[in-house]
């Protein structure tokens, strides 16, 4: 009975569906319409439209004019565009097409929500004196089209309702959203001052990043780029609402959390700076923020704030050493007394002649040998794979100790690092020379790495 009753309910809803379809919709698209599907709806040149406005269904109105190849909005304020929204904008008004023609000359066009329109898009084509203008009504009852007329024709069509997004665009949506401008290639130097702890500030040299405060250490060049192009990626949720002109007053400050912020980045590019401060949170997982050269406070992504509350450790390398592998050409290695010089050396040349000569890794101290060569590589390859996990002010004075001098590059002129290792217990430190501290690195690498030496050498 159950069933049976489901049925019954499902039948009601469909022949009420396909009634209000039969007696609204037959009056709303008149029998016989001609059907017109892939005809433009205005036929514009691509690149030739100057100036849109958009009278929107929210009531607001947006005016963005084009200068050169650079968008503007110029209504109702001067600000700058969004290039991809408003590039869509003017993709959607060349290539609109009718999708369907519902009647040449309707007595009245109010049942379609055309009197007056819903939504207003009027735009300026280059060489033309006149504007065009694009009449958006209601959905059809089945949701997949929008009812439409071109201002100056009568006829009523059909346009594709996914284009709505595209058309009925706000000001905040067609405004550039980003919370900083600045050029990415050309920061050189970057601070941040999270709230309760210290300043950390990086510099570029070269193509290098390296932590000035509150230590001076090498930094890593990812990390830190990879910061620097989640602010320049960065956009504002939304705009807060402010009646008075200039900055925000105190109250406002505080209101917002941006009296005390939660973090303050600053970029450097030269001689000029941008910076943006991050303060309390808002509904949903956004914060306030502010560029404090601009009065507007707007909301941003809370991860954005997680993303830039960043110790000097988080930054730094945690690469312990520069070379690799396939880029060694010599290795010293200390170990409780013992220790070995390893070498890349030129191996035996072929038989056939025609064969590039091959590279070899031999043992020169403390007897020359020949040595496994899977052994070396993977020694080396661990070697170099070393990270720090995480870094102590300095390192023990005493324990078992491990001396590694790596050279790598131009065999004729290496560039050459060392390392000293210190264990105590299962704690193992590393030391560079030039670097503050010590990294506290994987006890199990570093133990893969005694043990391969050892049966490279013969070694106990």
């Amino acid at each position: 009975m159950r069933g049976g009753r489901s049925f019954l309910v499902l039948l009601a809803i469909a022949a009420g569906l396909g009634a209000y379809i039969y007696f609204v919709e037959s009056k709303r698209d008149p029998a016989g319409a001609a059907v017109v599907a892939g005809e433009k709806v205005f036929g514009v040149e691509a690149g030739t439209i100057e100036e849109i406005r958009i009278d929107g269904s929210s009531g607001e109105s947006t005016t963005v004019r084009r200068a050169g190849d650079v968008w503007q909005i110029v209504e109702p304020a001067a600000l700058d565009a969004d290039t991809s929204a408003v590039s869509s904008l003017v993709s959607t008004l060349e290539s609109l097409e009718s999708d369907r023609t519902v009647d040449e000359n309707p007595a009245s066009v109010a049942m379609y929500g055309l009197d007056p329109a819903r939504l207003t898009v009027t735009f300026k084509v280059a060489g033309d004196d006149a504007p065009k203008r694009l009449l958006v009504g209601d959905r059809t009852p089945t949701g997949s089209d929008l009812y439409a007329r071109v201002d100056g024709d009568p006829k009523l069509i059909l346009i594709a309702s996914y284009l709505e997004d595209s058309l009925d665009k706000t000001t905040f949506e067609l405004r550039d959203k980003s919370v900083l401008k600045f050029a990415r290639d050309g920061v050189d130097q970057v601070t941040l001052e999270p709230a309760g702890k210290p300043a950390t500030t990086l510099v570029k040299s070269g193509d290098d990043w390296r932590l000035s405060r509150p230590l001076d250490a090498a930094a890593d060049y990812s990390s830190v780029d990879g910061l620097i192009g989640r602010l320049f990626q960065a956009q504002m949720s939304s705009i807060e609402p402010s009646d008075a002109a200039g900055d925000p007053s105190p109250d406002d400050l505080r209101k917002f959390g941006l009296d005390t912020p939660a973090v303050v980045v600053t970029l450097g590019a030269g001689s000029t700076r941008a910076a943006l401060a991050i303060g309390g949170e808002g509904e949903g997982s956004v914060r306030y923020a502010r560029d404090l050269s601009r009065p507007l406070v707007f909301t941003v992504e809370s991860s954005l704030a997680d993303d830039l509350a960043k110790s000097a450790d988080d930054l730094r390398s945690k690469d312990l050493f520069e070379f690799r592998s396939f880029t060694a050409v010599g290795l010293d290695m200390a170990v409780d007394g013992a220790s070995a010089t390893f070498a890349k050396v030129k191996a035996e040349p072929p038989a056939d002649a025609s064969a590039p000569a091959s590279e070899i890794w031999k043992q020169s101290r403390p007897e020359a040998k020949d040595l496994d060569q899977s052994k070396i590589t993977d020694m080396l390859t661990t070697l170099s794979n070393l990270r720090a996990q995480s870094f102590a002010d300095r390192a023990p004075a005493g324990g078992q100790e491990v001396v590694v001098t790596a050279r790598y590059g131009d065999a004729a002129s290496p560039t050459e690092e060392r390392i000293v290792f210190r264990r105590t217990g299962d704690v193992v430190h590393a030391i560079r020379a030039g670097e503050p501290g010590a990294a506290v690195v994987l006890t199990a690498d570093v133990d893969r790495a005694l043990s391969l030496f050892r049966e490279l050498t013969g070694t106990q």
